[in-house]
This record gives structure tokens, sequence and C-alpha cells, in this order.
């Protein structure tokens, strides 16, 4: 993963064009990486992402800086509309400090509690509204949390969340809630 996730985020800083689209593209295939849609969203981000996108792109990360959530929401490229690949986008640029937030992610939230997914808005995905955008930036400082506390920061924020990422997807949701909110 570090190896992948250094080639994508050579691709985002890339002063070509074809390399920043690769990269975003890579991003969209292994955010489908279990979908049988995979493909088909890959395409359809290459057949319609603009130049101008790109450039746009180009200009948020240039010189190594971590564009928001709404700065990449702006430039409205296919296929990152909401939080869940925008914040892949983001995690992929600085994975020291940031991390995903996707629908099977929210699902720590379903619980009551003060943590920062219980304060999310989902619908058929998580939407780039400023509630979501600051629930999504405490998630980041809770996992950042989490490996400072319990891991004297040897993991980086990226790290712990795939952790509950992995809970989750291998069926261990109440385990993951229950890791979530002790922490």
């Amino acid at each position: 993963m570090l190896a992948l996730g250094a080639a994508i985020n050579n691709m985002f800083l890339s002063p070509l064009a074809q390399q920043r689209q690769y990269g975003l593209a890579n991003v969209i295939y292994w955010g489908n990486a279990n979908a049988g849609y995979q493909m088909y969203r890959v395409n359809r981000f290459m057949n319609n992402v603009t130049p101008a996108q790109l450039q746009q792109f180009h200009a948020l990360v240039a010189n190594g800086n971590i564009p928001t959530l709404q700065n990449i929401r702006h430039i409205r490229m296919p296929q990152f509309s909401g939080i869940s690949f925008i914040s892949k986008i983001i995690a992929f640029l600085d994975p020291v400090n940031y991390c995903v937030l996707d629908l099977l992610l929210s699902r720590l939230g379903n619980v009551p509690g003060g943590k920062a997914l219980h304060n999310l808005v989902v619908t058929t995905q998580v939407g780039v509204t400023a509630n979501n955008a600051a629930a999504y930036y405490q998630w980041c400082q809770e996992c950042r949390d989490i490996s400072a506390q319990y891991y004297g920061n040897q993991y980086r924020v990226v790290d712990i969340e795939r952790g509950f990422f992995s809970l989750i997807q291998g069926g261990h949701l109440a385990y993951a809630q229950q890791i979530y909110n002790a922490a």
C-alpha cells in the first residue's frame, strides 16, 4: 500500500496533466475495487474530465498544498462529488494527517455519542456540506488521537482509518463501534 500511495501521490503532483488524470483515475479504480462497476466509473472519469479541471486540481496541490474537501468539490470532476472519493484524494496527498471517510466508515456513527461520525448527515452518499466537512476533519483528528494515545504515533492517520475499515468490512461493525466510542 505504501508504494501505491507514493505512486498515486507522485501522479497528483506531476506537471503532466495526463499523469494527474491517471492518478485520479487510480483513486476511482481502487475506491471501487469490490464493485462490479469499477471500470465503468474509471472510464466515465477518463472520458469526461476536462483539461481545465485537471489544471485546477494541479493548482490546488502544487507545492505540496493540501486542499480542502470544498476546494476539490468546487472543481466538479466527474466521480468526485462526495466526501468518499474526495477524502481519498486528500488521504493520498497526506496519509500521515488525513484519512478516508466513506459510507462504510460512516456506519461507525450509527450509535449515539459525541464523536465526529455521529454528526454526519448521510443520504445516498456522504455529501460535502459544512456539517459533514467539519465531521470529516474531526474524524481525522480522532484517528490522529488514537494513533498517539494507543500507538505512540507509530501509525499514520490513514492506517488507523484502514483498521476500522477492515473491521467493518470483515463483519465486525459492533466491535469497531465499541473501539471507536471508547477511544
